[in-house]
């Protein structure tokens, strides 16, 4: 099973980096925090990507299991000198519990995002944000990592650099359906740290620590927090590898309590 999904990566790897040259080391798939920086007009960039959840937490029963995350995609697109606009999602989910090897499985949730750059420094080295998202009713509500509802976020964005180093950071409000209460909604606040290091030309490093809080007592999701290491690499101008861990704390169904991301970058246009 590993080695299929090992090998799906790779061809997917193989046909992008076919194409032309590609993507630069400053585009870093998976931290969750979004950067300010967008992507120049008329520019496309697409992301794949693989990832594995261990200790996940089923949203339906709490039983806990092993997520796989098959497939990850993102195509972004830069709409404006300050905008940038993207879908994301997942085809393919399977989740095992540990308990009892029960398995399922089925299509992940996509969401469709906007984000707005509104003031930024003469040098570039600082600017302010925010980005607005809505998450569509792919998942069937009876599978353990779905809902089949559709929830809102809108967060604040601020970023700040110095030479090769970067540090920016987001927060907000997230209004999520609960499928368990009818008439109800669970309100959350996501939130992101995150910095990076340019090591050279072809290297840089990530880490961050981002989460969710819910208001009040913990609900559906629970209270969430999560770190996370990366390692970019880009061979050409346009085309980067990443590989990141991440370990989780709190009590919530969001994060698992440790999980691995793989996966490429390739961005198209002038």
């Amino acid at each position: 099973m590993i080695g299929k999904r090992l090998l799906m990566v790779g061809l997917l790897g193989g046909l992008l980096a076919s194409v032309s040259p590609a993507l630069r080391a400053d585009d870093i798939r998976p931290i969750a925090t979004e950067d300010i920086a967008v992507l120049p007009l008329k520019q496309v960039q697409l992301e794949v990507g693989e990832s594995y959840i261990d200790e996940f937490r089923s949203i339906r029963t709490g039983e806990v299991g092993s997520l796989w995350e098959d497939g990850h995609i993102a195509v972004r697109w830069g709409v404006g000198t300050n905008v940038e606009v993207w879908v994301e999602g997942t085809p393919y989910k399977q989740f095992t519990v540990d308990a009892t090897n029960r398995h399922n499985q089925g299509v992940g949730d996509f969401s469709l995002w906007g984000k707005f750059r509104f003031w930024q420094s003469q040098d570039s080295s600082a600017a302010f944000g925010f980005r607005f998202g809505v998450k569509l009713p792919n998942s069937p509500s009876d599978k353990d990592f779905g809902t089949n509802l559709s929830d809102v976020y809108t967060l604040l964005m601020a970023r700040k650099s110095w030479g090769r180093f970067e540090l920016w950071g987001e927060v907000g409000l997230g209004i999520l359906d609960n499928p368990y209460k009818r008439q109800s909604n669970d309100d959350v606040y996501p939130y992101g740290l995150a910095s990076s290091f340019q090591l050279g030309e072809r290297w840089l490093v990530a880490a961050e620590m981002t989460g969710l809080r819910s208001r009040g007592k913990p609900v559906l999701y629970g209270n969430n927090s999560q770190g996370r290491l990366a390692f970019v690499f880009s061979p050409k101008a346009r085309w980067a590898f990443d590989l990141s861990g991440a370990w989780a704390t709190g009590s919530g169904k969001v994060y698992g309590r440790w999980s691995v991301t793989g996966g490429l970058s390739y961005r198209f246009g002038s």
